[in-house]
């Protein structure tokens, strides 16, 4: 491991820059800062290669966590390159990393053994893509995705809105008696205005209280 991730530095930060700070922490062989297209504005986030391991550790341990232009910057481990090996032996690394048997187009070519640039993954039949973290070019690990609430409206034909069924209403509302949000009820649009409307006139006649105790 030679390359590094920098992240969460200033839009403002050129290549030369970044080299710059970096070369106070060991040799750096090359500096890009990521950018939207062609000469486009920075995306806050680079790469930086050391001409050794050490040196690229010492860089983790030195600028990680530091602040630099009025930001904390993150340093961490390039996994876009260990990604890319992980793929068939011509596959090309994913976003900024090299390919196993030839240099990357940087401008968004694909290498000499066929491999992609710029989104990682092999060649035609690669493997899939990783879950990307903060930063698009870094992945992330992720457990089980948290499932998605379905509209009870939707799944179930027979069920529908009435102000008088009070133990139904109840299930979109908290312990306090307010009204839960769309992003916890997983109503559709229509059926969360309806659920309000409907909740609403269930404590005006006092089927429902107001609040919660």
């Amino acid at each position: 491991m030679t390359k590094v991730f920098v992240g969460n530095f200033s839009f403002s930060i050129d290549d030369a820059q970044l080299k710059e700070y970096f070369a106070e922490v060991g040799a750096v062989v090359s500096a890009k800062v990521m950018k939207e297209g062609e000469g486009g504005r920075s995306r806050g986030f680079g790469f930086v290669e050391f001409s050794s391991k050490e040196d690229a550790e010492n860089a983790i341990k030195e600028r990680d966590g530091a602040t630099w232009d009025g930001r904390v910057v993150k340093v961490s481990e390039d996994r876009s390159e260990r990604r890319g090996s992980g793929s068939d032996s011509q596959g090309a690394s994913s976003y900024g990393g090299s390919s196993s048997h030839g240099s990357q187009d940087r401008s968004g070519g694909s290498s000499r053994d066929g491999g992609s640039s710029y989104g990682g993954g092999g060649d035609r039949g690669g493997a899939r893509q990783q879950a990307t973290g903060y930063f698009r070019a870094q992945p992330l690990e992720l457990g089980n995705k948290r499932r998605k609430k379905l509209d009870p409206f939707l799944e179930d034909d027979s069920l529908a809105v009435d102000y008088k069924d009070a133990k139904l209403l109840g299930r979109f509302m908290s312990e306090r008696g307010r009204i839960l949000p769309r992003r916890m009820t997983g109503l559709s649009a229509i059926n969360q205005r309806q659920v309000t409307r409907a909740i609403k006139r269930a404590q005006h006649i006092a089927i429902l209280p107001y609040r919660r105790d």
